[in-house]
């Protein structure tokens, strides 16, 4: 699973960190807890983007990598549709 911004394409680093405001003022990288905040465990839904600054919902950062066509096994696949028949 790869993180970045779904607007800007951002990866955030180990040492960006959010800030709780204005709940309880804790600073935290958000991606560390899946954005919750440790100080007082408020879940947070949008994150703000340190490079493009825009709010977007916190799940919508995760992204599932998907292989490429070339790296498909379609011999493999070919096998596991056979045998579904």
């Amino acid at each position: 699973m790869k993180i970045y911004c779904p607007l800007c394409a951002y990866r955030p680093h180990g040492s960006d960190r959010w800030i709780c405001t204005p709940v309880c003022g804790t600073v935290w990288n958000t991606f560390e807890t899946r954005a919750l905040c440790p100080g007082c465990h408020k879940q947070w839904r949008d994150t703000a983007c340190p490079s493009c600054a825009v709010m977007s919902p916190h799940e919508d950062w995760y992204h599932d990598e998907v292989p490429d066509a070339a790296d498909v096994d379609h011999e493999h696949i070919e096998e596991l549709v056979g045998l579904a028949r």
